[in-house]
């Protein structure tokens, strides 16, 4: 998100006695944005509100997509890492790469402070988002499958908090500093003290279950029933070990499977364009860019709360449904109040309401929910794999979307237009899917996985007792 700050591009100005014959300011959307390409390099001038990568090396005119780019090669080193690094995590387990990939995350964003040309800047951008998109998969699998089935949905939820909080913090950080290369400093090196998490956050109970590592597994239940003042249960506590994780091919195994792997697929696909995009509009929506920031995580937090309540009391279906048919409504107010949003503060006020806050609230809720819906939908041997390629297509659209606010000097109408008819696409086909809520996960890949859901479905009474003893 601090790419919003350091790529974006401040409007410009005719400079003083020059042959150009404007006295306002110009951004992107504007009818005479694009004049500054007809006139000498020195007849016009950045508006002096901020520094960012588009002023330093003069991303304008024939070089004007590559500050898009700086925002789009994170998107497909994501996509990268977590592919390549969830099937790390299925084999070696969710704590390791969390850590690792973590931290070099962090020194890579510190690192591209020091940048000398926009290439060089541009590879340690992608490098950071290589190592998002491989740390950022085990941290969600670990935080569900810690949790018991009446907890899942809450604990997929709000453990998003915190990054919207960040992002207040930050849009605070960037209004006092302006220039990219200290905010990038200033945000970076804090980031690196992420590693001392590793000798507190333990290795998830049930993959170690599922390699058979059940000392180990019990040792770290035991521990866990201590410190929620509970009794571990009699018997053991074990899962049959797995003979052969399962691999991407996998996905496609049944028509059932098949259905799922691209229901899930496309629903992040639409999610991530609309949230993404959003995000990446607020410096061209009109007011404060600082304040438009705010405003989407503002927006966000209290979706993630909602969230929490939903998975519980509705289910994974009906409010992906209404999230997406809400994320619609907010689009297609925002894209019929554009026209008369440049000349009335009022529509203005709606505009920036009706995106930053309808739309990102209501993508905010689906997000969350997709993101535990396609943890459930997939058995325990698949669910890296599952959830890495899924996150994979969300950065195929969230690299789309950087490219949104170009699509203004298309048309102004196209960039909510795509995100109303993603949402409308979204909430038809998340109902053809099965519901997970209050269902047991399923362990590993059978001929049907919903027969043995079913199954374990029946049992599921005695099991979220022996959940309510640990956790």
């Amino acid at each position: 998100m601090v790419m919003v700050f350091i790529a974006s591009e401040p409007g410009w100005k005719c400079t003083n006695n020059s042959t150009c014959p404007f006295t306002e300011t110009f951004s992107l959307g504007h009818d005479n944005y694009k004049f500054r390409c007809d006139i000498p390099r020195e007849d016009w001038e950045f508006v002096d509100d901020f520094t960012s990568v588009v002023t330093e090396f003069d991303l304008v005119c024939d070089r004007g997509s590559l500050g898009f780019v700086s925002t789009s090669v994170i998107f497909a080193g994501f996509i990268a890492g977590s592919i390549s690094v969830s099937t790390i995590s299925d084999k070696f387990g969710r704590k390791l790469p969390l850590f690792v990939c973590g931290f070099f995350c962090c020194l890579f964003h510190f690192v591209s402070a020091f940048a000398p040309a926009f290439w060089v800047f541009a590879l340690f951008r992608a490098i950071v988002g290589f190592m998002i998109g491989a740390y950022s998969i085990p941290m969600f699998v670990l935080a569900t499958e810690f949790s018991g089935v009446q907890r899942r949905g809450i604990a997929g939820s709000i453990i998003w908090i915190g990054y919207e909080l960040f992002i207040m913090v930050l849009a605070a950080i960037a209004y006092y500093i302006r220039d990219w290369r200290q905010l990038t400093i200033v945000t970076g090196f804090p980031g690196m003290l992420y590693v001392v998490g590793y000798y507190f956050i333990p290795e998830s109970a049930r993959w170690l279950l599922k390699r058979g590592r059940y000392t180990e597994a019990m040792e770290l239940l035991s521990k866990v029933a201590r410190l929620n003042g509970k009794k571990m249960p009699d018997g053991e506590l074990c899962l049959p070990k797995v003979e052969r994780l399962g691999d991407i091919r996998d996905l496609f195994s049944s028509l059932k499977m098949a259905h799922k792997t691209i229901g899930i697929w496309l629903m992040w696909f639409a999610v991530s364009f609309i949230s993404w995009g959003i995000s990446f509009s607020a410096p061209f929506l009109g007011g404060n860019i600082y304040v438009n920031v705010v405003i989407s995580a503002v927006a966000a937090v209290p979706s993630y709360v909602v969230s929490a309540g939903l998975t519980v009391w509705v289910g994974r279906r009906k409010t992906l449904l209404v999230s997406f048919l809400f994320a619609a409504v907010g689009a297609i107010g925002a894209l019929l109040l554009t026209d008369k949003a440049e000349h009335d503060k009022g529509y203005l006020a709606g505009k920036i309401f009706m995106s930053m806050f309808v739309a990102k609230f209501s993508s905010g809720v689906a997000f969350t929910i997709v993101y535990i819906y396609a943890a459930e939908l997939f058995p325990t041997t698949l669910r890296n794999i599952a959830m890495g390629t899924s996150t994979a297509w969300a950065r195929v659209s969230a690299f789309a979307s950087a490219y949104a606010p170009l699509l203004l000097s298309v048309h102004r109408f196209l960039p909510f237009g795509i995100m109303a008819g993603l949402a409308l696409g979204a909430a038809m086909l998340c109902m053809t899917l099965p519901e997970t809520h209050n269902k047991p996960m399923i362990e590993d890949l059978s001929p049907d996985p919903e027969d043995q859901r079913n199954d374990k479905d029946e049992n599921r009474n005695a099991k979220d007792g022996e959940d309510e003893t640990l956790m």
